[in-house]
């Protein structure tokens, strides 16, 4: 009797650490990793959209409306240019989250000559007038270290926690609780997986964004929107990893079950015995 109710109360926690350490891991590895961004970015052609909005961009705050000096903008802020400035960043910012190095900025002066001799003026406002700072927030760098806490610590819980399930199951001679457990973790990755690969059309059809508004907005809807589904394939074969494992397991304990003697086998047995 208690070590029934103990399995049960195991196999509850189990549930909620190893779905939560699935979810640290994998967003551990893709939206708190730099080389993730980096590869996002690529997949989405950010970089020749980035291109081609801060061109406009600035070339809108010099005053000239002239396609020409836009163009000229271009051969100056290439996308291999802005690629090399991003991942030098974005590696920085992921160095400056675990407490290795200082608040990461992209620099886009050491530009401001060439395109001054284009013919273009800066004002004080421009992105190639001054370092861009990114996430200078200690809170963030507090959240990015205690989001590792939680994944160490869920790992570690998990673990201890399936190997207290098996031997309670070994005591009880049941060995279908940790299986079970898998099933029930694939169903909440197979929710969160539909959560992330519907998100962003329920977005936009709620928000009605105007992609035409706003190019850097654009750029980050669009590799949101990829992310995002990246996500939802992640967790997808998460998912259907656990449930291939749980309901194999299952079904093997099943076919390993001996077989409940049936009425007519034995009642026969019975009767030869009283004669």
């Amino acid at each position: 009797m208690i070590l029934g109710w103990l399995s049960k109360l195991l196999a509850s926690l189990l549930v909620s650490l190893i779905f939560s350490a699935g979810l640290t891991v994998i967003l551990d590895g893709t939206i708190l990793n730099s080389h993730y961004l980096e590869g996002q970015l690529l997949k989405t052609n950010s970089y020749m959209r980035l291109s081609t909005a801060l061109s406009k961009e600035i070339a809108q705050k010099s005053g000239s409306a002239d396609p020409q000096v836009q163009a000229k903008l271009q051969t100056i802020l290439t996308p291999a240019l802005l690629q090399q400035k991003t991942t030098t960043a974005l590696d920085q910012l992921q160095a400056y989250y675990k407490g290795k190095g200082s608040a990461p900025v992209i620099d886009l002066t050491d530009l401001a000559p060439a395109v001054q001799a284009a013919g273009v003026p800066l004002d004080s406002n421009s992105p190639l007038s001054k370092p861009i700072t990114l996430g200078a927030n200690t809170k963030v760098k507090d959240f990015a270290q205690t989001f590792k806490n939680i994944k160490l610590g869920t790992i570690a819980g998990a673990i201890v926690l399936a190997g207290l399930l098996l031997f309670v199951s070994w005591e009880r001679h049941r060995y279908a609780a940790l299986p079970d457990v898998l099933i029930s973790v694939g169903v909440l990755f197979v929710l969160l997986a539909l959560s992330f690969g519907f998100a962003p059309g329920v977005a936009d059809h709620l928000i009605k964004f105007d992609s035409s508004s706003n190019a850097f907005a654009s750029v980050a809807s669009d590799l949101a929107t990829s992310i995002s589904h990246d996500l939802g394939m992640r967790f997808g074969l998460l998912a259907a990893m656990l449930l291939a494992i749980g309901i194999g397991v299952r079904t093997w304990l099943a076919k390993r079950r001996p077989a409940k003697p049936t009425p007519s086998t034995t009642q026969p047995v019975v009767r030869a015995a009283f004669r």
